[in-house]
């Protein structure tokens, strides 16, 4: 009897940062597992299959997560497949990635392992030159990329025309294709075909376990803003993507998204992946009045990316969404106008969250009992230790105030951060008073071997001229722990 094994034309696997984490009884704790996967990723795969590809998409830490005796090289020899896509969005998974493409190319040879992602992008060059396991990279926006691969894999044509594409020729040299692909539109693309990932109701389920959201929702591409240690603002984007603009997807494609992924899974809340600032509201206020038009039942996570952030909004925010899960995020990382006023100096004008703003805000918050998270950050461009001691009064002033009931909806957030590639303190450390402690992708993959799984990230990149990564680390879970009351009272429904 001839065992025929199931094919794909391509399987997309999601990494994890570390291969063989020591989950504990509080592993769904673990933030840092990084079960999301891209957005991106089942629009590209919806996008293969309607071109006539069968396509699989493997989420490796959320089978770890299910199932601790799962192996990636188990599964891969029980399928047939021509070619594998990894994704390197997040510099998290620099390791894993390299060791997923590894493991692929072991159990199959013949395959073309591809990655893609903003790390992937932006270390495109240097991946290629030291792993022998990554046959190429699509830098930047992939669905037209990955679909030309595919074809041309197919047909066993050249790859010289594929756009986005950086390949190891037959001669083993580095080939750059031109960067000319970046979608004009996104209202053709089908970002909830999820019933192409493997568990997918179980993906659903983690998600809102770990990361308290259940479903990460594209609401456009593209950012007018450079936060300094951001490696998806404006400039960075041009630059890895060659995206000059934002083109956000029209309401009517959002709103059926939520309904279709509502209908098929009974998802509890959405984040959408796009946050408000002045010049987009109008664009929001019509996509929660939709909302409301289809009596939608969900809960809404929405990120304020700069202010204002009117009362107004506040109120059809409240109207159209369930409170049970439902928040309001900003990331000034610190109160202090004096690192406010160098960051707008060096790297964007409109980085500017006046103390007073935030106090309006929180006022708005307990006005109609919605949940409001402030992120805050110790290791800051520009950050003193009086900067910092000054965060943490007005910590420990709300704490005082709102930390004791989930009437008074308030978090203060805090955790370190790492410096992503292609962002403006990236690039010019020493504008920023920054030390790089590791600006290679083979220090930056080596570094994160040697980590291990946690709820905080543990890897931090960098030193600044008041604090060192060391101090960073522990200050950050100082701050949050210190705090700690108030993640534990907000967000409940009452």
């Amino acid at each position: 009897m001839v065992f025929i094994l199931k094919h794909y034309d391509v399987i997309l696997i999601h990494p994890p940062r570390v291969l063989k984490p020591e989950y504990g009884k509080n592993a769904k704790f673990v933030r840092g597992s990084f079960i999301f996967i891209p957005m991106g990723v089942f629009a590209i795969a919806d996008f293969l299959e309607k071109e006539g590809f069968g396509v699989k998409i493997i989420n490796y830490p959320l089978e770890q997560y299910l199932n601790r005796n799962w192996e990636l090289t188990n599964f891969l020899k029980n399928i047939d497949f021509d070619v594998c896509g990894i994704d390197l969005h997040w510099i998290h998974n620099a390791h894993g990635a390299i060791e997923v493409a590894k493991i692929v190319k072991k159990i199959n040879p013949n395959a073309k392992v591809i990655l893609g992602g903003y790390s992937a992008s932006y270390y495109h060059n240097q991946i290629l030159k030291y792993y022998k396991a990554v046959d190429g990279i699509i830098r930047g926006e992939g669905e037209v990329p990955l679909l030309k691969y595919a074809q041309s894999v197919k047909k066993n044509q050249s790859l010289d025309s594929v756009p986005n594409l950086s390949y190891r020729d037959s001669s083993k040299h580095i080939k750059v294709n031109s960067l000319t692909y970046t979608a004009k539109t996104l209202d053709n693309l089908n970002f909830t075909n999820v019933s192409l990932l493997k568990n997918a109701k179980q993906y659903f389920e983690c998600s809102r376990q770990m990361m308290g959201i259940s479903f990460n929702l594209p609401v456009g591409r593209g950012c007018p803003f450079n936060c300094p240690y951001c490696g998806g603002g404006q400039r960075a984007q041009e630059c890895i993507s060659g995206r000059k603009e934002v083109v956000l997807r029209s309401p009517e494609k959002v709103v059926e998204d939520i309904s279709n992924i509502l209908n098929k899974f009974k998802i509890s809340s959405v984040f959408f992946g796009h946050g408000t600032y002045p010049a987009n509201l109008k664009y929001w206020k019509k996509l929660f009045r939709l909302i409301q038009k289809e009596k939608l039942d969900i809960s809404g996570d929405l990120e304020i990316w700069r202010l204002p952030f009117p009362k107004e909004m506040w109120k059809v925010f409240y109207k159209t969404f369930s409170r049970r899960y439902s928040s309001i995020s900003i990331s000034p990382r610190t109160l202090s106008s004096r690192v406010q006023q160098k960051i707008t100096k060096f790297c964007d004008p409109t980085f500017k969250f006046p103390k007073s703003q935030i106090l309006e805000l929180m006022k708005n918050a307990n006005l109609f009992r919605m949940t409001l998270r402030i992120w805050l950050t110790i290791g800051f461009p520009f950050q003193t230790r009086f900067d910092v001691l000054k965060d943490f009064e007005f910590a420990m002033n709300c704490l005082l105030k709102y930390g004791k009931s989930n009437l008074k909806p308030i978090t203060i957030m805090s955790e370190p951060y790492h410096i992503f590639p292609g962002s403006p303190a990236y690039e010019s450390p020493k504008t920023f008073g920054i030390k790089l402690k590791y600006n290679s992708f083979l220090k930056v993959a080596d570094i994160f071997k040697r980590s291990k799984n946690s709820f905080f990230y543990n890897v931090i990149n960098y030193n600044t001229d008041h604090f060192s990564s060391t101090s960073i680390l522990n200050a950050n879970k100082l701050f949050f722990l210190s705090t700690a009351l108030m993640h534990l009272t907000t967000g409940r429904k009452t």
